[in-house]
């Protein structure tokens, strides 16, 4: 058959070239493939896939293509590896937002089993000067990334014992020095996960191409495939860099995951207190109580109870997870569920924290069944969810403890590091069961809010949140490092599903103002500067909150002992989240300024909200430590001929009207007269 060219097109085109033996990728997004468009590099650089099975490596020519279909919004191709296997890759290309999803089958279709070794997703752009983005990724600082070029041998992502965003995240960006475009990949995981860029030398002296590959871990991989099974890969997103810059495409990637994965998502959370930042895990009920009253008095609508309520024999809440009984020497004394009756009658929903996925070594289920526990780190245990008794008792807790305490909300939480899956799945097979199991609880139980954590965003990933309702951002809450944190993860994941807390506690009159006598101070408010109370820094309510209303806003520390102006503060933003908290946990962000490293505290930062449904837009402005008292940003994809009321929350009586055509030329100006504080200008169309 002649060459047939598939062209889709986004701001840059992606163009396909099929024949009678083979089909292969000659532009993606504008970038050249193989060589300057052609498929005829070395083995190492062709082809759209890397398979290696104990049966053999199969890569370029030496996968035979069966089928090859393309659509107007895609194709659909087969090839044969051999004898035994046949791979299924569909290709599906949405206009609205310019985003490619790829989701590969290997089917098993020979007489006996096949053990896999690698399988691997390709691009191979042809040799040329390419950079490359990545993001490192650790407790407290996640989403830190940064551009590197790629001059030679391999740059190596992966992630670490089971935990998908710790290590790095699955997230890979590519542009051409000098160019003006370039293509980011997001892998949704499946367990451990790669991601490598490989210079691979084109012959002579000429440059090196630029290939990378993408799928399940393969650094400890030997899954068996029985005869007539089938294995779906982890799927791939990628999209264009518009300018070669990835802070620009953030909105379009946030546009596809709203539409097309967080269908099953609830429309928003509700506003939740949790116990955590008061005394940690020391839980004393009429200290709670104390806290119960401020958060309803101020609009709280859920009262979670974090670690410390659980395990029946003596010793510390890590040392107790996986007995998921009800403390007897502590806490509630065995009487949480009265305890949730208190707080159901002021008017508010009950939730707590739990930890299904890590057993403690004096968990009574280890005794019991140890055959349903698994080996992890640190003398703890996991669940081995590939046995089917052990997936019942772990659903039938979660559930249970639904049930029993008629929860509105469920913090999952996952503080573990697995170590290494001695299955040689890569945990694979654990993460479809818990997948499964999460989407099981979920049916079981539609009213309650399940929440995701991972000593705060080590497994924050796209995959992990289709299965849950929000994600915690970080275990940091300093309302600055929430801010970058986030600023990182826009890049990959929508805003309006990230949890994020503020914390305060109020200590006196102890700090002066400037030229005043110190009885004359105002009282002085603090919030934690990372995971914990030591060190803290002083902080006002409007800074803090407003650093976590980009995303799904939680509160905790000491309400019950805040003045009263910062409860009427704090009361004055949870109108406003209320207010915009679907439209929030609906929209896509435009980051008005790129991210900046977490320990970076100086200039300003701004983001934009947009709803694809709605007409109206909000501003988030921050001033941190930089000397100008004004800064102009400039609001994106707005209507040019749309007239918007532009509205600064502080200050609703100077709104003015002004076109969506003068707001892009002209910009918003913000004037924030103190370091480490916000504005909130809501644009209404």
């Amino acid at each position: 058959m002649p060459e047939y060219h598939y062209r889709f097109a986004a701001e840059r085109a992606t163009t396909f070239v099929q024949t009678e033996k083979a089909v292969w990728l000659s532009q993606l997004f504008g970038l050249p493939c193989g060589m300057c468009g052609r498929e005829t590099s070395q083995p190492q650089a062709q082809g759209l896939v890397l398979l290696e099975t104990d049966g053999g490596r199969f890569e370029g020519e030496q996968l035979v293509l069966k089928e090859g279909v393309g659509q107007k919004d895609g194709l659909r191709l087969v090839w044969a590896a051999g004898s035994d296997l046949r791979i299924e890759s569909v290709w599906s290309f949405c206009a609205q937002t310019g985003v490619w999803s790829r989701s590969d089958t290997l089917h098993n279709v020979g007489r006996g089993p096949v053990t896999l070794l690698r399988y691997l997703y390709r691009f191979a752009f042809s040799p040329g000067h390419y950079e490359v983005y990545s993001q490192g990724s650790r407790w407290c600082n996640e989403n830190q990334g940064c551009w590197q070029p790629l001059q030679h041998g391999t740059l190596l992502l992966r992630c670490e014992g089971g935990r998908t965003a710790q290590g790095g995240t699955p997230f890979l960006g590519l542009r051409e020095v000098g160019g003006e475009g370039g293509v980011a990949f997001h892998l949704l995981p499946c367990g451990n996960w790669t991601m490598r860029v490989r210079a691979r030398t084109a012959g002579g002296d000429a440059l090196c191409f630029a290939v990378v590959e993408a799928g399940l871990a393969d650094e400890d991989l030997r899954l068996k495939l029985a005869p007539g099974e089938s294995m779906e890969m982890p799927r791939l997103l990628f999209h264009s860099l518009p300018q070669g810059q990835e802070h620009l495409a953030a909105p379009r990637l946030h546009r596809y995951v709203n539409a097309n994965l967080l269908t099953a998502v609830k429309p928003y959370a509700p506003l939740m207190y949790n116990t955590w930042f008061d005394a940690f895990d020391v839980l004393d009920v009429p200290r709670l109580r104390r806290q119960l009253a401020a958060a309803r008095d101020i609009g709280c609508e859920v009262f979670t109870i974090d670690a410390g309520w659980y395990g029946a024999a003596p010793g510390g809440w890590s040392a107790a997870v996986g007995d998921w009984r009800e403390r007897q020497d502590g806490a509630f004394y065995g009487r949480m569920a009265a305890f949730a009756e208190e707080v159901r009658a002021a008017g508010l929903g009950f939730g707590i924290w739990m930890e299904p996925e890590r057993i403690g070594p004096a968990a009574p289920i280890l005794r019991e069944h140890p055959e349903w526990c698994l080996p992890a780190t640190h003398g703890h245990y996991r669940p081995d969810l590939t046995n089917p008794a052990a997936y019942a008792y772990l659903l039938g807790e979660m559930s249970r403890l639904i049930s029993t305490y008629r929860l509105a909300w469920m913090k999952v939480d996952f503080n573990l590091d697995f170590g290494v899956d001695a299955s040689g799945a890569e945990f694979y097979t654990y993460c479809t069961a818990w997948y499964r199991l999460l989407d099981e609880l979920r049916a079981r139980h539609p009213e309650t809010f399940i929440e995701a954590c991972a000593s705060g965003g080590m497994r924050f990933d796209l995959n992990t949140l289709r299965h849950f309702d929000g994600h915690f951002l970080s275990d940091t809450i300093n309302p600055i490092d929430s801010l970058r944190i986030h600023q990182g993860a826009l890049l990959r994941l929508p805003p309006g599903r990230a949890t994020i807390w503020s914390a305060f506690r109020a200590v006196g009159r102890a700090i002066p103002a400037y030229g005043k006598p110190i009885d004359a101070a105002p009282v002085t408010l603090v919030t934690p500067m990372g995971a914990i109370w030591q060190p803290s820094v002083t902080a006002s309510v409007d800074f803090v909150v407003r650093a976590c209303l980009p995303g799904m806003w939680g509160l905790s520390g000491d309400l019950s002992e805040l003045p009263d102006e910062a409860l009427e503060r704090l009361r004055f933003h949870v109108a406003f989240y209320k207010k915009w908290r679907a439209f929030i946990s609906g929209a896509v962000a435009h980051l008005l300024t790129p991210p900046r490293p977490k320990e970076d505290r100086a200039g300003w930062a701004a983001l934009q909200l947009q709803h694809p449904q709605e007409p109206h837009h909000l501003l988030f402005a921050y001033r941190l430590d930089d000397q100008s008292e004004r800064k102009r940003f400039y609001p994106r994809d707005l209507v040019p001929e749309q007239e918007y009321v532009v509205e600064d929350l502080d200050h609703p009586q100077a709104a003015g009207k002004r076109s969506g055509a003068a707001l892009m030329a002209d910009g918003v100006e913000i004037s924030l007269p103190g370091k480490y504080s916000a504005a909130i200008v809501c644009l209404l169309g």
